[in-house]
């Protein structure tokens, strides 16, 4: 068995709460997982919800899986449900205690997003797209859709045009 597809076994398991097992007993089927770094006070995160939310209706149906992560000490589990309540994400939401997948992935802002294929490799991480330019500074739309062309991409069994890029938002401290 792949070590990265062990990898992101684990890794679901431990930032997902879901079943291990479908109620047949069997092991889930592997699927794509996006990632979301998120920050319940950054209004950058604020401000990408609807986007997000979009993007799950979009790709659920394509057994893609969306987590919300939240590596702040100061996102707790309680502020994480209303935040999610709040801001309509459909996704499950879960603190990273100690910053450890943010730290694993080397995630450094809120938004990043992280795409794992369903093999465990990372296809693309990076903004979501490119609607912010600069803290406080964002174009009137987004002229590129980093995330939702990797997913197309990833889906048709296609590379990923762009496999990398800087996300914009506020600091993971």
């Amino acid at each position: 068995m792949n070590a990265l597809f062990v990898l992101s076994h684990f890794l679901l398991a431990l930032f997902v709460q879901s079943p291990q097992y479908d109620r047949a007993g069997k092991e889930p089927k592997p699927q794509p997982t996006v990632y979301i770094f998120l920050n319940t006070e950054c209004p950058v995160c604020q401000q990408y919800t609807p986007r997000l939310a979009d993007l799950y209706r979009r790709f659920r149906k394509s057994d893609v899986r969306f987590v919300g992560v939240y590596p702040l000490r100061t996102d707790l589990p309680q502020t994480i449900r209303q935040f999610h309540k709040l801001y309509q994400l459909p996704f499950a939401g879960q603190a990273d205690p100690g910053a450890r997948l943010a730290r694993y992935f080397r995630a450094h802002v809120t938004p990043e997003v992280v795409l794992m294929a369903a093999d465990g490799t990372v296809s693309y991480q990076g903004a979501i797209d490119d609607w912010y330019v600069s803290l406080g500074k964002h174009r009137p739309s987004p002229t590129q859709h980093f995330l939702r062309d990797a997913l197309d991409a990833l889906l048709a069994g296609q590379p990923v045009a762009v496999p990398r890029t800087d996300a914009v938002g506020c600091l993971i401290e």
